[in-house]
């Protein structure tokens, strides 16, 4: 696989990796760049302020960015887990739309895809396990606009919580493991339920409370805990890890610490992985792979 560039838009910056994941499995990190957006740029994944990301993406094209895979991330994306029978591709776009009708019939004019979790389900012969996903038109019409704008061509559109599960399943740390992967971004939380490294469930939530205050501490054990009490009573397994992305140095020392004197299970944050080559030196003294999981994420093309 080629070296290729991923965008990734959060809520204050504009994320762009350069790297490739090879035949072993190895991905390789060439470069990493963020470009600072005000709070009010993009709010949960809908863009509100063109001009402001446009100029951000001319900058990453002036430095010789044409062609790149983007990655959104949106509470406005519905994502439901289904099993199937083994079926034809054709017929599976059907079985997606049906599937994501009775989440919330407000949304108008939604582009469906799916991907494959599993094809072999346990004592379930001939079925499978899919990651459906539905997303208005006008919601990627809006990003299609201001790359086009910035004269950036889109090779492909993934959704978050996509390249967050091939990120986990390529990384040893996670193998026959059951715990929860929390992405803080601004004032967003969005954490994800493992099950023996097998995604099953995620939840977003708006946080309330100043970053780093108490209350937020508050807010982060809570949102831990209540997908503790789902994967408890729905799956019968007790998470024994959480993983946090996105905090700064002194909020990851606290939140963990939090974590597990309330909580009783290991927390830390979202590990540097072997699997991972940063070619620069520089580049990788200073490299956090939790600040860039959905961008090195999307570089793995299974």
């Amino acid at each position: 696989m080629g070296t290729e560039h991923v965008v990734y838009i959060s809520s204050h910056a504009i994320q762009q990796i350069k790297g490739s994941c090879e035949q072993d499995d190895v991905i390789k990190v060439q470069s990493c760049k963020e470009v600072a957006l005000d709070d009010s740029a993009i709010i949960n994944g809908v863009i509100t302020d063109e001009q402001q990301v446009t100029k951000g993406l001319q900058t990453l094209a002036a430095s010789g960015i044409h062609a790149c895979r983007l990655v959104i991330d949106s509470g406005q994306i519905l994502m439901k887990n289904i099993e199937i029978p083994m079926m034809k591709k054709r017929e599976i776009k059907d079985v997606v739309k049906h599937a994501l009708s009775d989440i919330d019939s407000s949304y108008e004019d939604l582009l469906y895809d799916y991907s494959v979790l599993s094809t072999r389900l346990e004592n379930k012969r001939n079925k499978a396990e899919i990651l459906c996903c539905g997303m208005e038109r006008k919601l990627l019409a809006s990003y299609v606009e201001v790359f086009e704008h910035a004269g950036i061509r889109l090779l492909s559109v993934d959704v978050s919580v996509n390249t967050l599960l091939k990120l986990t399943q390529e990384l040893n740390d996670f193998i026959n493991k059951t715990y929860i992967v929390s992405v803080v971004d601004a004032n967003n939380v969005s954490s994800y339920l493992f099950i023996d490294n097998h995604y099953v469930f995620s939840k977003r939530a708006r946080l309330f409370s100043e970053r780093g205050s108490h209350a937020f501490i508050t807010e982060m054990i809570s949102t831990v805990s209540q997908l503790m009490q789902f994967g408890k009573s729905n799956y019968s397994h007790a998470v024994a890890y959480a993983y946090f992305c996105g905090l700064n140095e002194q909020e990851n020392a606290v939140v963990n610490e939090s974590v597990q004197s309330n909580l009783h299970i290991a927390s830390e944050v979202f590990p540097n992985a072997g699997l991972i080559s940063i070619a620069d030196k520089e580049e990788r003294k200073k490299f956090q792979l939790h600040s860039y999981v959905y961008a090195v994420g999307a570089l793995i093309r299974k």
